[in-house]
């Protein structure tokens, strides 16, 4: 799952401020119910003793998990494409089997974006003072074809299929390209139609791209229609992350820095409807709509902390 500029969405805002700025559905400002849930035990991944490391990406099964690291060697700073593989258990019991490493040496700058089910990796590298994005997959680093007009394209996204997204920077014009690597036509990239400066960010399972276009959010739905992701009354909006029907991010009425609403959007209709300010802010989304905070998760009118 993945994350899309969420640092940005770190505000804390009011049930009032919600309703009525925005004319949104209001949000219950009771004291949060609280769910007794099952304590998991909390293993460190392994890694060798001459390593460290940081997990940055895991797939929707749990079972693959992609990061970076470096050897612990003063002569040697090399970057590492970190990835485990194990089997998960039922929610609420351990990793059936002890997670496997898998240790890549890529490049400079190393970037993790999004692993996907069947252990595919995404992300990006600065190579010759360029960044150039990578896929990881059948235990070997590829490097994503570029269209020639980009000067530096970043991989952000990757769904079940193998599709990938990103986003290429165009520097006679400074802007930038949404991009498309279809798993289905190996070795090519294709530029989105989308609106004008916009970048891809996630890409779901039925081919839906979700992404950014100036001052606000927008999809691109299966049969090639393209919407803003916006609601009545807001001056911008952005997405944090999207799966199945749902995305989540903020919508706001003045400038970057104030009336700030978080929100939850129904890809199928495009209406936004605010979600608890509880949460200070949207990290992820699942395909039920339940709706990952800095703090708490909200399920429905309920928030477990």
């Amino acid at each position: 799952m993945t994350r899309i500029a969420r640092n940005r969405f770190l505000v804390v805002l009011t049930a009032g401020a919600l309703t009525a700025t925005l004319g949104l559905p209001g949000v219950a400002t009771a004291e949060p119910k609280h769910r007794t849930l099952p304590v998991c035990a909390l293993r460190p991944l392994p890694l060798p003793a001459d390593m460290n490391g940081r997990a940055l990406a895991v797939d929707p099964t749990g079972r693959f998990i992609a990061g970076t690291g470096y050897r612990i060697d003063d002569d040697d700073w090399q970057p590492l494409l970190l990835l485990w593989a194990g089997t998960p258990g039922r929610p609420g019991h351990e990793v059936r089997t002890e997670p496997r490493l898998t240790v890549v040496a890529i490049g400079g700058g190393l970037q993790v974006e999004d692993i996907n089910r069947y252990g595919v990796a995404v992300g990006n590298a600065f190579v010759d003072n360029v960044n150039r994005p990578w896929r990881y997959r059948n235990g070997r680093v590829e490097w994503l074809p570029v269209p020639p007009v980009v000067s530096n394209t970043w991989a952000t996204g990757i769904n079940s299929r193998g599709d990938i997204v990103g986003r290429g920077a165009v520097e006679q014009t400074e802007t930038s390209l949404p991009l498309l690597w279809p798993a289905d036509r190996p070795g090519t990239v294709e530029v989105i139609d989308a609106p004008s400066d916009a970048s891809a960010t996630e890409i779901l399972d039925d081919g839906t791209i979700i992404g950014t276009a100036g001052n606000s959010g927008w999809v691109r739905h299966p049969d090639a229609r393209t919407d803003r992701l916006t609601a009545p009354g807001a001056r911008w909006s952005g997405i944090s992350a999207a799966r199945g029907n749902w995305a989540v991010g903020l919508i706001g009425t003045g400038s970057e820095d104030e009336d700030r609403t978080l929100v939850r959007w129904d890809l199928r209709t495009g209406v936004a409807a605010a979600v608890n300010p509880a949460l200070v802010s949207t990290q992820d989304v699942n395909s039920r709509g339940t709706v990952l905070g800095d703090r708490a998760v909200e399920h429905g009118d309920r928030l477990v902390a």
